[in-house]
């Protein structure tokens, strides 16, 4: 599933109890388990959104990176591409949310336990 976040770029990066971006069209990804980024022609690097560490930096690198893609699959996983190459994955979680996606307009798309995704359109 596309999440229609072609052509966005990222204006914040928080930390918190989970990583959550901010986009320069009011959406926001919400991460809440473990989760994995790449950077441009570099390693993988696993981190917990509850304390990224010295994964943080590169997160943060993201600001102001253009997100070329931005899939949901079928078994929850979600794989968001920027620009500069970098990438950040996040897979199901069977106890809880792993992800979640705020739309300006009220939708939501939400990635269950056990990897369903769930979907709310504007009321």
């Amino acid at each position: 599933m596309d999440l229609n976040l072609r052509g966005q770029s990222v204006t914040h990066i928080c930390f918190d109890a989970a990583l959550t971006l901010l986009t320069s069209e009011d959406y926001e990804v919400r991460v809440e388990t473990d989760a994995s980024v790449q950077a441009p022609g570099g390693d993988l690097v696993l981190f917990d959104p509850e304390s990224p560490g010295a994964t943080a930096a590169r997160l943060v690198s993201l600001v102001h990176d253009t997100v070329i893609s931005a899939k949901a699959r079928s078994n929850g996983d979600l794989l968001i591409s920027f620009g500069s190459g970098a990438e950040l994955a996040v897979a199901p979680n069977s106890d809880y949310e792993a992800w979640g996606l705020v739309g300006p307009n009220g939708s939501r798309v939400v990635c269950m336990p056990g990897g369903e995704i769930a979907r709310w359109s504007e009321q």
